[in-house]
């Protein structure tokens, strides 16, 4: 009995100890997670690399030092390109290295004048980037020569550009990067001097972008900096990386704009959507009809030239975008008014002239209307039932769309989202949801009816053929178009469908999924809101970052967004197939102008939008798959995007 009690009790010591190292481990493990996860100014999760980078070792009890913060910071660049790999050696950049583009059909240059590529998008580029280098002290304030001439005359310490035929430039970047964009990929070879070899000027910009970072990293001093010899080869992971800015509501001046475009350029984002058409305000000036902006803050079109070409300059694709047919109450106003005021007022559009002649002329708004019932909601868009307010709405839109595409724009938002307001209502007995709303246009119904001739129309019959309609005269100006996708495919009864040559902007997750329209054949982006959105309100007086959206922080979209993922929760999940993913977003919604100013909202939005856009670029900065092969933690991504601020 004594001897099956020691057995008894040493067995249950056993297990305790064997339950008691589990739960240290277990502890250990959910520490190192709460570490990462949660560690505050002075407690973060650390690594220091090697000098090969092939290991990193993450003390996540030690406190930060500036300079060992910094020194991990200082290998952001490297893990955030897709592929980096260290060669032994170093390299010295010093002011007289020089930015050599190969030409091999150069000829000799005389004593008082300067070879130049033949390709002016080319040059443009590379003088960009010897302004870009010198403001960063890159490898010191003063600009590097640019030169072109044979590849055998380049010299040490020199920056040496190639074109390269993309699909031989392709077929190499495969051996390194399983999927690639050739024309903004690049490879970069630094030994005796930096070889950058790119298919295009958009490749040559990121490589030079890429090498610039690195080179800021290694604290230039003296007109020189010492970098270790690396081979890179990187491209985005996605086509579109795109930063829409709400400048309707707000009114952002000129050169606050080319601001912005310069950090979001630097940032990676090669497209920028100008949302100038909302409820509250039109903010380009309207030749078409001039009265309409004449009494509000708005950019002139030379501006507009200005800022387009800015944008072009810093390789950034331009998308105008204006709402349609709904958050128009602006221009409903607007029109009302003058119409009002001016008997002799028309327009012409597509030929036919609109005058008092025409039924309803002096409104455009639309209502709500059930039973014979009517109420008359202006901030609720135009009436798509009514011809004179969509031949207005398309002569005004026509305006806008001549104007960019002679600035060389080639895609076109017009959003088509929220098309009948977002506040509940009363008609005449009935409360009217938000979610009700469509049961609610039956003057809708009877166009779709009546004019479409479709036996059993419905409202969205009528709204998709809008779309439709406008989607397909932009397309004949050369256009391609996008919308929002919360008003998309959400009755039963919609007959028609939209065109797939339309590309759909998922924002709002309750009605349909992504896999949805890319199944319909439509290209989809990725702006879900719990990501993406920054907007500028308050709700109960609280900030609306601070409730509704403070998932859409800096720190959280690092960690956890996968742009590829169409989901609110972490993770990938409810993705699309390659052909059909158009890229990802970030937004900036002005929908209370003046709760916050122009300078708090470039503040606010510096490490959302660097963390935006680090993971289109490359999903896997912060894991084992980054550049380096070793994960990025959040607090040195903050380190290296204060380290590149504006100058």
């Amino acid at each position: 009995m004594g001897k099956r009690r020691f057995i008894l009790i040493r067995s249950a010591t056993l297990i305790m100890v064997v339950l008691l190292v589990l739960c240290t481990l277990a502890g250990t493990c959910f520490y190192r997670a709460f570490a990462l996860s949660e560690a505050d100014d002075e407690t973060v999760a650390l690594g220091i690399y090697d000098q090969d980078y092939s290991g990193c070792e993450d003390n996540y009890e030690a406190r930060v030092s500036a300079p060992r913060l910094k020194a991990c910071a200082e290998n952001f660049p490297q893990a955030l390109v897709r592929d980096y790999r260290r060669v032994p050696g170093e390299l010295e950049l010093t002011g007289k290295s020089r930015l050599y583009i190969i030409d091999e059909n150069a000829e000799e240059a005389s004593d008082d004048e300067i070879a130049v590529p033949v390709d002016a998008e080319l040059l443009n580029t590379v003088q960009l980037m010897a302004e870009e280098f010198a403001s960063y002290g890159v490898p010191s304030s003063g600009k590097l020569e640019i030169v072109s001439g044979k590849a055998e005359d380049a010299a040490a310490g020199d920056i040496v550009i190639k074109i390269a035929d993309k699909t031989a430039f392709a077929e190499a970047m495969s051996k390194h990067l399983d999927d690639i964009y050739p024309d903004e990929a690049y490879e970069l070879d630094a030994e005796e001097m930096v070889n950058l070899t790119a298919c295009s000027p958009d490749g040559v910009y990121y490589g030079l972008l890429s090498l610039m970072e690195i080179a800021a990293g290694k604290k230039p001093s003296g007109g020189k900096v010492i970098l270790d010899r690396f081979r890179i080869s990187d491209s985005p992971a996605l086509k579109e990386r795109t930063i829409f800015i709400d400048c309707a509501r707000k009114y952002y001046n000129a050169e606050w704009l080319k601001t912005f475009i310069r950090r979001a350029s630097i940032q990676r984002y090669n497209t920028i959507v100008l949302h100038f058409s909302e409820a509250e305000c039109i903010r380009i000036d309207s030749e078409a009809f001039p009265w309409l902006t004449a009494n509000v803050k708005s950019l002139t079109r030379d501006e507009v030239r200005d800022v387009v070409k800015y944008a072009n300059r810093y390789h950034m694709n331009v998308i105008p975008s204006f709402d349609t047919p709904g958050h128009n109450m602006f221009m409903v106003r607007e029109y009302a008014q003058y119409a009002k005021h001016h008997p002799d007022f028309s327009f012409t559009y597509d030929g036919k002239v609109y005058d008092r002649k025409t039924r309803g002329f002096g409104s455009i708004a639309n209502h709500y209307e059930r039973d014979g019932v009517t109420r008359k909601v202006t901030d609720i868009g135009i009436d798509i039932s009514k011809e004179h307010a969509v031949a207005f709405s398309n002569a005004v839109i026509d305006d806008y769309a001549s104007f960019f595409k002679e600035l060389g724009c080639t895609e076109f938002d017009i959003c088509g989202d929220e098309i009948m307001g977002w506040s509940n209502f009363m008609l005449g007995d009935n409360q009217v949801s938000y979610d009700d709303r469509w049961l609610f246009l039956e003057h809708w119904q009877q166009y779709a009816r009546k004019e479409l001739g479709i036996r059993k129309g419905s409202p969205s019959d009528a709204f998709i053929n809008y779309i439709n309609a406008l989607a397909t005269r932009l397309e004949g100006m050369g256009y391609k178009c996008r919308v929002f996708n919360d008003e998309i495919d959400i009755n039963k009864n919609q007959h028609l469908q939209l065109k797939d040559s339309i590309g759909i902007t998922c924002w709002d997750l309750a009605n349909n999924s992504a896999e949805h329209f890319a199944g319909k054949g439509h290209t989809v982006y990725n702006g879900v809101m719990q990501w993406t959105y920054y907007v500028i309100r308050t709700i109960n007086g609280k900030d609306i970052m601070n409730g509704r959206y403070k998932t859409v922080n800096a720190r959280n979209i690092f960690e956890n967004w996968d742009p590829r993922s169409f989901s609110a929760s972490p993770g990938r999940c409810n993705t699309v197939d390659e052909d059909k993913f158009g890229g990802g977003y970030f937004f900036i919604w002005s929908d209370y102008p003046d709760y916050k100013s122009v300078t708090t909202v470039m503040k606010e939005t510096e490490l959302r939008t660097w963390a935006n856009s680090c993971r289109m670029w490359n999903p896997e900065v912060n894991s084992k798959q980054s550049g380096i092969r070793n994960p990025m933690l959040y607090r040195y991504m903050q380190t290296f995007a204060e380290s590149m601020r504006q100058q």
